[in-house]
């Protein structure tokens, strides 16, 4: 258990990593969650045409790879890998949870959600106090990676015919 943390040092932590992602750095991006009433899965569990529930926009830090092309008989084909890094308490206050298989949109292009990591605890450490457990959540952060798809492959935009 973390002997020197108390509710106010978590409280700094909260306001300074808010101040820094949402004043300073202000980059935005859009989680798009899927809809699972309205997208039809056949007999395998998969879903040909997604529908997606409208966006939130969210603050995130970002760390991304360059973009790479590849050329193969039909033409270049881009890719991009990018993390995310969401403030748990955001998520919270938009009530919007990122989970694989959900879309994020930056810079003019999608991304799709394949692995997401839950381990930057408070103080270092996953066990917290009885009072610190009621008030605030074990971990801060939510980092999602994610790799970059085709506008044609989703059915978010509306195409132009």
């Amino acid at each position: 258990m973390p002997k020197f943390l108390s509710n106010r040092d978590v409280s700094f932590f909260k306001g300074i990593a808010r101040e820094i992602v949402d004043t300073v750095i202000q980059n935005t991006c859009v989680l798009f969650k899927i809809n699972m009433n309205e997208t039809k899965i056949n007999l395998y569990g998969e879903a040909m045409n997604k529908t997606w529930f409208p966006g939130v926009e969210l603050y995130t830090l970002i760390s991304k790879d360059a973009r790479t092309t590849n050329y193969e008989g039909f033409g270049s084909d881009t890719s991009q890998n990018i993390e995310f890094r969401f403030d748990r308490y955001m998520l919270e206050e938009k009530e919007s949870y990122p989970e694989i298989g959900d879309i994020i949109y930056f810079d003019n292009s999608y991304y799709e959600i394949d692995n997401i990591n839950e381990s930057q605890f408070i103080g270092g450490n996953p066990f917290l106090t009885d009072d610190l457990e009621t008030e605030f959540s074990r971990n801060m952060s939510v980092i999602c990676s994610t790799f970059m798809v085709r506008k044609s492959d989703l059915n978010i935009e509306e195409r132009i015919k």
